[in-house]
């Protein structure tokens, strides 16, 4: 029976599934075309505009996040300096939730000021940092003394900005981006205002970063550009000009210092950069009409390098965009509207890349040959932004070039990299400076101004000149040059002179008895093997060796007892001594600070085979340890040193080891004790009571233990004869080097108030 009716209900299913499906399939595509209508039709056109601040254009951010959550759609963005920086990086397709996730990862105030982790340095540019604290180097040449152009050459910012817009073409229309964007700079030259709508994004938003007397200026098609916020913080008529029917404006600059804040030159300065930015700002604002809306984030005290309040300053662009909801919500999207917008957005994707050529652009000493040597970027070899970057850094750190950077340039049907490499052409000699004081509980101290001379590249092999001079109550002379052997920044030869004078004191029961004059002159030639990539871990010396010492007294005499018991004054001893041997050495340094290590550890080692002048065998051997550890702001440092001089002559003090003064037995004076053997031992504690991240510098307050002595026989040797201390100090990691200042206490009533500017 069922069979008979079942034609009929397969046929009554096919006129019902005729009539239905297609309304569904009808109501579908009319939605969708409505949907599109809508959108093409869309009256608004939104813009952002996003001013200049510094650090407190995290701001943005936070605006961002907000706008997103309204689903208010953004049709293009203007921006400037630090504006530039977010509005440029959310223009490239990056959500402002992505873009705040991936800098909180950051230490932004080193990357801002190309502050660079000290083990990741070459050892010698360790060494002369710790030598020579003092303000900027100095380029001298025929024309006078220059300066760089910029604090910073804000190569890191660079690098990161192109990492993380390397997925778009080389050479794009800024029309063409996810939102199409404008980013402002200054011609230094002209004054006149740089409008960037197509071109290099990263190169774009570097220019329009670069603040004056901060980063340095960076040139781009033959012009050399700074800051845009010098002509135009708060672009309105810019995305005035890309058609926008309304604006959200975010204004973050800085404010104007109060009187009392204008005490020097620099906020002098700053002050008169922040008036010519304002008065361009209120002129901007002027243009704003009815239907705009302007942002202006309260920031109060955050300031324009207070890169580690970045999170604060996103939150409050976040409550300051809340609190203008009731304007904002007009111009919002419902959800599903807010998606389609997104989705039909250009989003250009560059694909995998092969790297088919690589070109040198270099207008410094160092020949392209030799940067494309270092760089080893081979053809052929896929495209990674990161990976070229990495290499450049290394030689960033080496501080032979005011900036060194790559491309991604096309060439017919091929990709390839371009390297602009721009020299240190502010020398070509280049100085640097050191200053060191102290002062002990009985007055002795001691005073030293360095001087370091440097002139890189006297040939196309990489031969430098180095130049040291100490001048205070110890004079030192030392020229060295250092010729690359195979690879420049391999193993290299270093012929050397030094001549030194300085004076010692001789004590006798804590009591100075009498001051001598030591001079050394030196000469020898080294071979120097650099351990690690650009010697990032050390460096290890072998060589001939040449000394003459001159001992001769200065102040003081000996109270000599005669056999009838009255008293004669007689002649201190002297001594001439001359060696000539083989002498190596051993540097391993991973210490996070020379002065108040957190972190790591340093091995240093000598030791020199030879003979004297009567060919009698002369051994000389030393050796010096640190470790470090941190949790939190507390730190642990352990000390270990320990040296041995072997000759036959023993009885001229002063030629061996020392200790005395602060952190080689605080308690006593400087150079107090002295001897052919010495072994010395501290544990110091350091609290790191105030941090200034801007500055990277610290406030600790410390306390050390030490034991140690020296001797002149190897038999006098013993745990009992060494001599204790106990320090409590604080101590400020400064711009002009390390300040100490504390009060030491020891055996037998010893005791020491120091201060101590710079090495000991």
């Amino acid at each position: 029976m069922l069979n008979r009716f079942l034609p009929y209900r397969i046929l009554l299913l096919q006129t019902l599934l005729a009539v239905i499906l297609p309304c569904f399939f009808l109501a579908d595509v009319s939605a969708e075309s409505m949907t599109v209508q809508h959108l093409q039709t869309r009256p608004q056109k939104i813009c952002l505009v996003l001013s200049g601040g510094g650090a407190r254009g995290f701001a943005h951010i936070g605006v961002l996040k907000q706008l997103e959550a309204m689903h208010i759609p953004i049709d293009c963005i203007a921006g400037t300096s630090m504006g530039a920086v977010v509005g440029g990086l959310y223009a490239a397709g990056l959500p402002a939730s992505e873009i705040e996730k991936r800098l909180e990862k950051l230490k932004l105030n080193d990357i801002a000021l190309d502050r660079v982790d000290r083990r990741m340095l070459p050892q010698s540019i360790r060494e002369e940092d710790e030598s020579y604290p003092l303000g900027a180097t100095l380029g001298l040449s025929s024309n006078g003394v220059k300066l760089p152009a910029g604090v910073t050459q804000a190569s890191q910012f660079q690098e990161l900005i192109q990492n993380w817009t390397s997925h778009l073409p080389p050479e794009i229309d800024f029309d063409r981006l996810p939102i199409p964007f404008r980013a402002v700079a200054t011609d230094l030259e002209t004054g006149k205002m740089v409008v960037f709508n197509k071109g290099s994004l990263h190169k774009a938003i570097r220019a329009s970063m670069a603040a004056p007397g901060v980063f340095a200026p960076i040139e781009i098609d033959g012009h050399l550009l700074s800051d845009g916020g010098l002509v135009r913080n708060l672009p309105v008529d810019i995305a005035r000009d890309m058609g926008a029917d309304i604006i959200i404006a975010v204004n973050i600059g800085t404010p104007l210092l109060p009187r009392n804040q204008l005490q020097t030159l620099f906020s002098v300065s700053q002050q008169m950069v922040n008036i010519l930015t304002e008065q361009n700002v209120q002129a901007q604002k002027s243009l704003l009409r009815k239907q705009d809306i302007l942002i202006e984030p309260p920031l109060g005290d955050i300031g324009f390098m207070d890169f580690d309040r970045a999170k604060e300053a996103t939150q409050i662009g976040e409550k300051s965009t809340q609190g203008l909801a009731d304007q904002l919500v007009a111009l919002s999207l419902s959800e599903h509207l807010h998606m389609a917008t997104q989705q039909m957005r250009l989003n250009p994707q560059l694909p995998p890349l092969r790297i088919a050529f690589v070109d040198i652009d270099t207008d410094g000493a160092i020949p392209a040959h030799d940067i494309r040597r270092q760089l080893s970027i081979k053809i052929g070899s896929m495209y990674d932004a990161e990976e070229i970057n990495r290499k450049l850094a290394i030689l960033n750190n080496a501080r032979e070039f005011d900036s060194i950077s790559h491309e991604l340039v096309q060439r017919d049907d091929e990709y390839g990299i371009r390297i602009k490499a721009t020299g240190r052409n502010w020398g070509p000699h280049f100085l640097r400076f050191g200053l060191s004081l102290s002062s002990g509980f009985d007055g002795a101290g001691g005073y030293r101004l360095q001087v370091g001379h440097r002139r890189p590249w006297l040939t196309e092999g990489g031969l430098e000149w180095r130049n040291d001079v100490e001048f205070g109550n110890i004079i030192k002379l030392h020229t060295e040059l250092r010729q690359p052997l195979f690879e420049r920044e391999g193993t290299y030869v270093s012929p050397y002179l030094e001549f030194n004078e300085n004076s010692l004191n001789y004590y006798k029961d804590d009591i100075r008895l009498a001051e001598y004059t030591l001079r050394s002159e030196k000469a020898g030639v080294d071979v120097a093997y650099k351990i690690g990539e650009q010697s990032v871990l050390g460096e290890a010396r072998v060589g001939v060796h040449f000394n003459h010492y001159s001992v001769r007294p200065k102040l003081g005499g000996l109270l000599i007892s005669n056999p009838d018991g009255s008293l004669s004054n007689g002649t201190l001893p002297s001594a001439d001594l001359q060696q000539f041997g083989i002498k190596t050495g051993l540097v391993i340094d991973q210490l996070s600070d020379p002065s108040f290590p957190r972190d790591g550890y340093k091995f240093d080692s000598s030791l020199f085979l030879g003979l004297d002048k009567s060919r009698n065998s002369y051994q000389e051997f030393s050796v010096n340890s640190i470790w470090a550890k941190s949790v939190g702001n507390h730190s642990v440092n352990l000390k270990f040193s320990g040296a041995g001089l072997f000759q036959k002559d023993t009885e001229i003090r002063g030629l061996g080891s020392t200790l005395g003064g602060f952190q080689k037995l605080s308690a006593y004076q400087p150079d107090q004790f002295s001897g052919n053997y010495m072994l010395y031992g501290s544990a110091t504690y350091l609290l790191r009571a105030v941090n200034f991240e801007m500055a990277g510098q610290s406030l600790f307050l410390g306390s050390s233990l030490e034991a140690g002595n020296t001797w002149n026989s190897g038999k006098d040797i013993s745990a009992t004869s060494l001599r204790k201390s106990m320090s409590l100090f604080a101590g400020f990691n400064s711009f002009i080097g390390p300040i100490y200042l504390g009060f030491a206490f020891g055996q037998h009533g010893a005791r020491n108030i120091f201060f101590q500017l710079g090495r000991q």
